[in-house]
């Protein structure tokens, strides 16, 4: 039951997380981070947010900047009035989608060696 309502707590941080960075924010660093996911701790005492980001070089500024307006974003998870103890928290790269270009470049290499074969 205790996990139903961290799911459920997540996918608000979620949404207001998203929201929160992309209109509320006045950072260049962060025009184009998106949140890709938030993960909840079973004692709501820290959430861990991902993001990804365009360009994978400013991924360093990027992280920077979030965690510089860690207390803005507390600040905004308290005013939503939806947790009673606001979360520690922590930013992390989604590595997701490079890893995902990286598995096409492989299928891409594998399917040319087949042809070459045939």
């Amino acid at each position: 039951m205790a996990r139903i309502r961290i799911k459920r707590l997540e996918s608000e941080l979620f949404k207001l997380l998203s929201t929160v960075i992309s209109f509320k924010l006045r950072d260049n660093n962060l025009t184009m981070v998106t949140v890709t996911g938030v993960k909840l701790t079973n004692d709501l005492s820290y959430l861990r947010v991902f993001f990804s980001h365009f360009d994978e070089t400013k991924t360093e500024d990027v992280l920077k900047s979030l965690n510089k307006s860690s207390g803005f974003l507390k600040n905004e998870i308290a005013k939503a009035k939806f947790m009673r103890r606001i979360p520690d928290i922590s930013f992390e790269y989604d590595k997701l989608e490079e890893n995902a270009r990286d598995l096409d470049k492989i299928f891409a290499k594998i399917q040319a060696e087949q042809k070459e074969d045939k």
